[in-house]
């Protein structure tokens, strides 16, 4: 399976997806529109008051599910899913949380297995838009897979552009996203740009569209479009417009600073996470981005390591590499430091969460080389 495809799903998995569905259940829609919202850990705190009062709760497990997968934890991601497809066979979440949890099982380690997770994978997504029509989510996630496997693990142009068609039909905003990225994953850049700057014009989900159209212009088909230089200048001329929007959510802000530090303005990316993270009451990811940030430049350190230990103290959600990712960042700015011990001890945190992260394996032998 390709590196693509695994940066494309964990992308999937740090949108912010904010569709209304006009569905009747109230609780069924709250937790819904958390997961939809890209708010994984106030969907995992709902989810377990209701789990307290009703542990067969059938959508609730499929939140705590899909929550799960945002924290990365696709193991337990798929038990929990698999509990609440017990509970109903009938739910369109609990079959698309299986879906992503296999797609996320998958990915973590290439395999033969892989090959497995991901039919079964497509199959649960089918289910779930076979069971409920309207949920953008899953079309997304069913379009996004498609168009990002290859053919021989059942990716399709076709069958994705059929997704965002009908995406459009539900929710503009939300087919033009996944119509964009396809189009820049098929090698057309000056349709998929076209695509986001109509998107941009929407009032609705702008931070959906930001996301799709910053990870589409930091891709390889935008550079082979522009060339390097043309699309450094392009991607800082959007971020540094963009970055003025005071309707765009961490998503879409953790995206911004990606697009300064990929165009080479590192202290723009650095201020602007520091002017956001007050900004929400969850923003974990912001001050993971700061230390990303930090740990590649060298900029701001000492300020980076109090924001990354903050985080480290709370849930933290996947977009930015999930708990081990905070360890390795933590590690590699107490090696910036000249604190070795402690930065090696960051690095085997890392790799008692996840024993393959390639990052917290070199940090690790680094310091134990000195």
């Amino acid at each position: 399976m390709s590196m693509n495809l695994k940066h494309s799903i964990k992308f999937l998995l740090s949108l912010a997806l904010c569709l209304s569905l006009g569905r009747a259940e109230d609780v069924p829609e709250t937790l819904r529109r958390l997961i939809q919202d890209g708010r994984f850990i106030e969907a995992a705190n709902t989810s377990d008051r209701l789990l307290a009062l009703n542990s067969s709760h059938p959508e609730a497990l499929a939140t705590k599910s899909q929550a799960l997968s945002g924290f990365l934890d696709f193991d337990q991601a798929l038990v929990v899913a698999e509990k609440a497809l017990r509970q109903n066979e009938q739910s369109a979440d609990a079959h698309l949380a299986k879906g992503i949890a296999l797609m996320g099982l998958a990915i973590e380690s290439i395999s033969f297995q892989s090959i497995v997770q991901v039919s079964r994978a497509l199959d649960a997504m089918e289910e779930s838009v076979k069971l409920d029509p309207t949920y953008g989510y899953a079309w997304f996630t069913l379009g996004l897979s498609r168009g990002k496997l290859p053919l021989l693990l059942g990716g399709s142009k076709p069958l994705s552009l059929q997704c965002a068609q009908t995406l459009k039909r539900i929710d503009r905003s939300w087919g033009l996203a996944l119509e964009g990225t396809l189009q820049e994953s098929f090698g057309t850049w000056k349709e998929s740009e076209s695509i986001f700057q109509e998107g941009l014009k929407l009032k609705e989900n702008p931070s959906l569209i930001v996301t799709a159209y910053l990870e589409s212009l930091m891709g390889e088909n935008a550079k082979n479009s522009l060339g390097i230089e043309g699309q450094k200048e392009r991607i800082y001329e959007i971020a540094k417009d963009l970055s003025t929007r005071q309707d765009l959510n961490v998503h879409a802000l953790e995206s911004l600073g990606d697009a300064f530090l990929f165009s080479g303005h590192p202290e723009a990316a650095w201020q602007l996470m520091q002017v956001s993270i007050p900004r929400f009451q969850e923003s974990s990811l912001l001050k993971l981005q700061s230390a990303k940030i930090a740990s590649r430049t060298g900029l701001h350190l000492s300020e980076a390591l109090v924001l990354i230990r903050e985080a480290l103290q709370s849930p933290i959600e996947g977009g930015s590499g999930g708990r081990e990712g905070a360890y390795v960042r933590q590690g590699q700015i107490l090696q910036r430091l000249g604190k070795s011990t402690e930065a090696k001890r960051s690095f085997e945190q890392a790799l008692r969460i996840n024993p393959r992260h390639r990052g917290a394996k070199e940090g690790l032998e680094v310091v134990q080389k000195k």
